[in-house]
């Protein structure tokens, strides 16, 4: 994984991470991987973004995300995949543990409340 940023060479070095995250999850995990999305949320520009979707039984989809500097090798992503996963994987958790009142008003872009998920 270098440095060379053109797009063929960040698109298949997000595949070759996307592919490494999900080895690293539960095989039975309800996240989907969201390949070709793209969504601008970090100051930071040298950060590769993977989204995965999640669904509520009540309809509602959650995006979760994680990063992973541009600069990491594959080796430093290898060793880095439990924290990821781990950090996508509480992500989940706390979108699963929200009551569906709460996905209601999410999808209806309606003002939520505090929510805190007890982990």
């Amino acid at each position: 994984m270098g440095t060379n940023h053109d797009s063929s060479t960040e698109e298949s070095t997000l595949a070759e991470i996307r592919r490494l995250l999900l080895e690293a999850l539960p095989s039975n995990t309800d996240l989907t991987p969201l390949r070709g999305f793209k969504m601008d949320i970090s100051a930071n520009t040298k950060m590769h973004r993977l989204f995965f979707s999640i669904k509520c039984t009540c309809g509602t989809a959650g995006l979760l995300s994680v990063e992973v500097a541009q600069t990491k090798t594959t080796e430093e992503i290898t060793t880095a995949l439990p924290l990821l996963a781990e950090r996508l994987e509480t992500q989940a958790k706390a979108f699963r543990s929200m009551p569906c009142e709460i996905h209601t008003q999410m999808r209806q872009s309606r003002s939520i409340p505090d929510f805190q998920a007890n982990n």
